[in-house]
């Protein structure tokens, strides 16, 4: 028993440092070298397209990309088994339900090989091995890792179907969780239009994706509403502080416009009252006396005329001047007034 105990502890101590070890290129070739020797050719090349694909989605997702290489190349380990290989396999390992094994053989390679494959390379990590037991059902709280393989292995350049172009676009685009989610229903509703065997766990994995991507996309929604409102309130924030400035501004323009009147209106009434300085300064009061005796020689030039004019009738003559004389009215301002005759 301590012989027994201390082996496995060995083995552990073992397992330990290999896992601390980082891959190499060359472990990495070995390991593509046993692959090829281990799968026929078709399924040799589409493990290096998946393993390629896993890198790259691992480099755009922020994922270790050595063990998405590495996953991705394993992940078919044990497709080279035949079909009652891998059930006696899956039965021997316990890795499966009876019905399973007999009418979705399909999926037990993941679970055989996961469990197998630390034979073979003992520095395989946990997460690599998850990655490969998961990329075919799939499971309920999926790592990253877990995911980048299972989408790699749908969307690889070898594959060909309907829908997998909108896959291939999404990638970057949305998030890591949205592209599984939609990886994961393409190839569930192809089993379905295959009339395929869903395996049990596929079901409760769909059902808690659905349920997920509902809770994201409402936690998203409100997410945006918020900015939403934020932004709303932040808009409505600069639109009043346009107006103010605009108020301000118009303010000022009025406030220059009745300082421009009033200094208008001050440099009329200066101009106004320079003007009647200016009239004050030149008018003369005449002389009443003056306009008089001016006014009565006037009068007798005219009478002279008169008596001139008539000497055949010196009475007409006289009686024509001194009606002449008593027409000539004077205006208060002493200015003659003579009558039209």
């Amino acid at each position: 028993m301590a012989k027994a105990i201390s082996k496995k502890n060995k083995k552990k101590q073992k397992q330990s440092a290999l896992e601390t070890t980082p891959m190499t290129p060359d472990r990495f070739d070995e390991m593509r070298a046993a692959l090829q020797a281990r799968v026929k050719a078709s399924r040799y090349r589409h493990s290096l397209g998946v393993s390629q694909t896993a890198e790259q989605l691992a480099r755009i997702y922020g994922v270790d990309q050595s063990e998405a290489a590495i996953a991705g190349l394993l992940h078919d380990w044990d497709k080279s088994l035949t079909g009652d290989e891998l059930k006696r396999k899956a039965k021997k390992l316990k890795l499966a339900k009876k019905d399973v094994r007999e009418h979705a053989t399909g999926v037990l390679h993941s679970w055989t090989a996961a469990a197998t494959l630390r034979d073979e390379f003992p520095e395989l990590s946990d997460a690599v091995l998850q990655a490969i037991s998961r990329h075919t059902c799939g499971a309920v709280g999926m790592s990253d890792l877990d995911m980048v393989v299972f989408v790699a292995d749908i969307i690889e350049p070898g594959r060909d179907f309907p829908d997998i172009q909108g896959l291939r676009e999404a990638v970057g685009e949305v998030s890591l969780d949205e592209l599984f989610y939609r990886t994961y229903k393409a190839n569930f509703m192809y089993l379905l239009s295959a009339d395929m065997v869903v395996a049990p766990p596929s079901l409760d994995v769909y059902n808690s994706l659905v349920v997920a991507r509902k809770q994201r996309l409402a936690a998203d929604a409100t997410r945006q509403a918020e900015s939403g409102a934020d932004a709303a309130m932040q808009s409505l924030a600069e639109e009043i502080a346009r107006r103010e400035q605009l108020a301000r501004q118009a303010e000022q323009q009025m406030a220059l416009a009745r300082k421009a009147a009033e200094e208008r209106e001050r440099v009329r009434e200066e101009k106004r009252a320079h003007m009647q300085q200016e009239g004050a300064a030149d008018y003369v009061e005449p002389d009443m006396a003056e306009l008089e005796q001016a006014a009565e020689a006037e009068a007798k030039a005219n009478a002279g005329s008169f008596a001139d004019a008539t000497p055949a009738n010196p009475a007409a003559g006289d009686s024509t001047a001194n009606r002449a004389a008593s027409a000539v009215q004077r205006t208060a301002s002493g200015a003659r007034i003579i009558p039209i005759q």
